[in-house]
């Protein structure tokens, strides 16, 4: 039988708790530890028990979607594809490119897409891709400092 990983978030001074599934005790250790693990990692409790846990270190909450949308690339606009939205946060998205995959880490590009919200807003954002994984792209937004887009804002605030 195959455990169900648990996911906790790291908090505002850099720790993340751990509650055995098996007798509930809590435990806190600090987060930075496991920065450079991939993937889940295996935490013992003193009651002996071994369980899965995945780290989020995202400062921002990523709400999963599944939008059809566009990319062009900014620096060269022959680069560009039909993409489906995976996931979405105020400082990056992730998509899947329909097509082979052109894009490359570091690349300037252009996403946009329509919410799926009552107004169906139009969120047309600069992005610096970040990693690719076959047709998967992770991007951070291109933003000025403190900008705030209140229909995206609004968007993530629902479910």
């Amino acid at each position: 039988m195959e455990q169900t990983v648990m996911k906790v978030y790291v908090d505002a001074n850099g720790f993340v708790q751990f509650a055995c599934p098996n007798c509930n005790k809590m435990q806190q250790e600090q987060a930075k530890a496991y920065q450079d693990t991939k993937g889940p990692v295996s935490i013992q409790c003193d009651c002996g028990n071994v369980y899965p846990v995945e780290i989020e270190f995202r400062k921002f909450h990523r709400k999963g979607t599944r939008l059809d949308g566009i990319y062009v690339g900014v620096s060269n606009p022959k680069i560009w594809g039909k993409m489906i939205l995976k996931n979405i946060s105020m400082q990056g998205c992730g998509f899947e490119t329909m097509g082979i995959n052109p894009l490359q880490p570091d690349e300037l590009i252009k996403v946009e897409f329509h919410l799926n919200d009552a107004k169906q807003s139009l969120i047309k954002k600069n992005a610096f891709v970040r990693s690719v994984f076959k047709k998967y792209v992770g991007c951070q937004f291109q933003e000025r400092p403190n900008a705030f887009d209140a229909d995206l804002g609004f968007y993530l605030r629902t479910s």
